[in-house]
């Protein structure tokens, strides 16, 4: 019972025909050109403020792509940096299971630590740190590289947004311009 009378009310109003403009009197030409007229206004109007708000989806869009790009590129920095921690902890893990195995052999063969053996350690030690403080250096300039293109994506992506701004105003100008062109 209550869903024919829901059902019923709902016909009785929605169901009635939409008519936006009313023309008065039989055939009137003035009233006719008039409600064309402001269609004409209605459909630039609408046709503009749908430019702008699909221009605002599409910077919404681009502006997450570009961080979506920024925050992939501080990745790739943390993870260069991260790899390079691992190879300067391997270098120097490496220097020193040398410096031993050969202090080790040289002890064996009863050479004392002095001179030539010395030295020829001490060099390997110094060729370990070198290669460690290069690739800390390497790692350094490229999480530089990452972290500065991701300030580039970052900015593309304000820009992006500012782009929708400008065209939003630069519509709105147009579809005034349109309406005082034809007043």
């Amino acid at each position: 019972m209550a869903y024919t009378t829901l059902y019923s009310t709902f016909e009785s109003d929605y169901q009635q025909p939409l008519s936006p403009v009313k023309a008065t009197g039989s055939g009137s030409s003035s009233n006719n050109s008039s409600s064309k007229g402001a269609g004409v206004v209605a459909s630039g109007v609408i046709s503009g403020l749908t430019d702008i708000a699909t221009g605002f989806i599409n910077a919404g869009r681009v502006k997450n792509t570009y961080k979506f790009n920024a925050a992939m590129a501080q990745l790739q920095g943390r993870m260069t940096r991260l790899a390079a921690d691992v190879e300067i902890k391997n270098i120097r893990k490496k220097a020193q299971s040398l410096f031993s195995s050969q202090r080790a052999a040289y002890a064996k063969a009863g050479v004392k630590m002095e001179g030539s053996p010395a030295v020829v350690m001490a060099n390997s030690l110094k060729e370990a740190e070198l290669d460690a403080i290069y690739a800390d250096i390497s790692a350094t300039y490229n999480v530089g590289l990452t972290e500065t293109q991701a300030g580039i994506y970052r900015m593309q992506g304000q820009s992006a947004q500012i782009d929708a701004w400008t065209n939003a105003f630069q519509s709105i100008l147009n579809i005034g311009v349109k309406q005082y062109t034809r007043g």
